[in-house]
């Protein structure tokens, strides 16, 4: 049986709760939560970027290097997704 490989998602959500130090919220980190809100900031954005490309194997393309591609659980998702292909 193959060993068990956590989603996009879930991993951007671990990214995600280690950078902006969110171990007591994580549970409760909808996909959809607005991250700038939960206070990111742009260095924490940079140090989740950088985290992100280098767990993922992949460079976000200059377009990707936005405020609204790290708004939320989902759009940095769907940034990694866009960027595997």
């Amino acid at each position: 049986m193959p060993a068990y490989q956590p989603s996009v998602a879930d991993t951007v959500r671990s990214l995600v709760t280690q950078r902006l130090n969110l171990n007591g919220y994580s549970q409760d980190l909808r996909p959809d939560d607005n991250l700038w809100s939960l206070g990111m900031t742009s260095l924490t954005c940079l140090g989740l970027m950088l985290s992100i490309e280098d767990t993922f194997e992949i460079e976000l393309p200059e377009e990707a290097l936005k405020e609204s591609t790290f708004r939320s659980i989902n759009t940095i998702s769907a940034a990694v997704e866009s960027s595997r292909k």
